[in-house]
């Protein structure tokens, strides 16, 4: 076997690994631009290559594109990818306080560490963990996303009314379109537009892209996004030695995190590293200083929605089902060559799963490396007058969301939002909560759906299914721990 591994080192497996990667962070930091596209954008490319090269410069575009969401996360306020929206709410208080390099320290480094916990796991635990996924059912589902909206309350900041008022918003949004069962029109308003629904990410690109770029035209006497940041003392100087042990039990619990939501097809990033979030304000022994530049907060997310990727590879590889749309746009490249992921993949093409295993740990080296070069560079860019940079970025997001799917309806949403998200902004209303219902309504009411008609209606199952119990009463935990920290400070 160790002969196997070392013949996959190769030159040519380390150039495209190391231009997979460089690739997938380029389209992570440009918001709109998600691993997802990137990964499509290049399957073509690998039909040209044999199968281990083509699927390692596939990895490493996966992990890239994860990771380089953190980058406008914390420097511009607006996230690159779903996966860092909750990287945004302390990453970018950070950078306006001058620590916008410590941030992105801090960050890479968690994407690091997370990236490794998904990939040990990953190794180790496979087709156990795999097996454990494949009991959940409907209700099981239902149970999870129910513990994942109440990580909202957490993120409500200082009102819990308004934050619940948008997530209220969020789940009436996520109802717009066809019905998912009957396939009737409902909530359209009679526009033909919105017959396909909303789609969260360009959502999220007005909410959080849009709207800032209208604030920051409005501010435009401030000439520069964030102040002129700190220098770098040392290549690791991110973390003292006190912050470092202060975050050890964060970073074994915003990994764990991720991997078990990665290994749930369909949920992904967008939820985990929200939840990791949720989970590190509930912990901290002063939550209120989460959203002012804890750097708890920027640690959680980023380990989480890194971790997510080596959970998500797991129910790939070993049942040959996608844990999210990454993965599925990489089912979709072996498939291409041949190859049906699933456990006769394991005894039948050994050497497949090997190298998957092998390019995941180079990709997530290189990506750490990749990334802390950029550090240098990434805040000088910032030294543009906000008159330049900003019309760069928000043509560069909205061309980001024209290509999710060749669609000018998705341009005219995310316009439509920013300019909402501009007006709730005034009136102190947080986005996430509006983000994260989208992402799960949907979710939710399809499997609710399904299971209801499958119990008769009856609603016991979420009680009786022991997985489904125990996150309900994980549910009951976290509303509990919600108002008892945050409950004096909600309005």
């Amino acid at each position: 076997m160790f002969e196997m591994i070392i013949s996959f080192i190769t030159p040519f497996n380390l150039v495209v690994i190391a231009f997979g990667t460089t690739w997938g962070i380029a389209f992570g930091v440009i918001p709109g631009l998600t691993a997802t596209l990137a990964i499509v954008v290049l399957i073509p490319i690998t039909y040209g290559m044999n199968v281990i090269s083509g699927l390692s410069m596939l990895i490493g575009i996966y992990i890239g594109g994860i990771a380089g969401g953190l980058v406008t996360s914390i420097l511009i306020g607006m996230p690159g990818t779903p996966s860092s929206i909750a990287t945004v709410l302390d990453g970018f208080p950070m950078a306006k306080k001058g620590l916008g390099t410590k941030a992105l320290g801090i960050a890479v480094t968690s994407s690091l560490i997370g990236s490794i916990f998904g990939g040990i796991l990953l190794i180790t635990l496979a087709p156990e963990i795999a097996r454990l996924a494949l009991r959940f059912g409907p209700f099981e589902y239902v149970a999870v996303i129910i513990f994942g909206l109440t990580a909202v309350i957490g993120l409500s900041g200082d009102s819990l009314s308004k934050g619940l008022m948008m997530a209220a918003f969020g789940l009436l949004v996520s109802t717009i379109g066809t019905d998912p069962i009957y396939g009737v029109p409902r909530n359209t308003f009679g526009i033909r537009n919105l017959l396909g629904g909303v789609s969260p990410i360009p959502a999220m690109i007005g909410l959080f892209v849009v709207s800032q770029a209208f604030t920051e035209a409005e501010q435009m006497a401030q000439k520069f996004i964030i102040p002129k940041p700190e220098k770098i003392k040392g290549f690791f100087s991110f973390f003292t030695a006190q912050e470092l042990r202060e975050s050890v039990g964060n970073f074994i619990r915003s990994g764990f995190i991720g991997l078990l939501v990665g290994i749930l097809p369909g949920i992904g990033g967008s939820l985990s590293n929200v939840l990791a979030y949720d989970q590190a304000k509930k912990m901290s022994k002063h939550p209120e200083t989460f959203g002012t530049g804890n750097i708890q907060g920027v640690i959680a997310p980023e380990t989480a929605n890194n971790a997510t990727v080596g959970g998500s590879l797991i129910p790939m590889l070993s049942l040959g089902i996608p844990g999210d749309a990454a993965t599925a746009a990489l089912l979709g490249g072996l498939m291409l060559h041949g190859l049906q992921p699933g456990p006769l993949m394991f005894k039948e093409n050994p050497e497949i799963v090997y190298s998957v295993f092998v390019s995941y740990f180079i990709a997530t080296v290189m990506m750490f490396v990749i990334m802390m070069l950029g550090i240098r560079v990434f805040p000088l860019l910032l030294r543009l007058p906000k008159s330049l940079l900003m019309p760069l970025v928000l043509v560069a997001s909205l061309v980001g969301c024209y290509n999710l799917q060749y669609s000018m309806n998705d341009m005219w949403i995310s316009l439509a939002f920013g300019f909402f998200g501009f007006i709730f902004k005034k009136l102190g209303f947080p986005f996430t909560p509006v983000v994260i219902s989208m992402v799960l309504g949907r979710m939710l009411e399809n499997s609710l759906r399904i299971g209801l008609l499958n119990s008769d209606g009856s609603m016991m199952p979420l009680f009786t299914r022991p997985v489904a119990l125990v996150c309900m009463i994980l549910s009951v935990i976290s509303l509990a721990m919600s108002f008892t920290k945050l409950g004096k400070g909600a309005k």
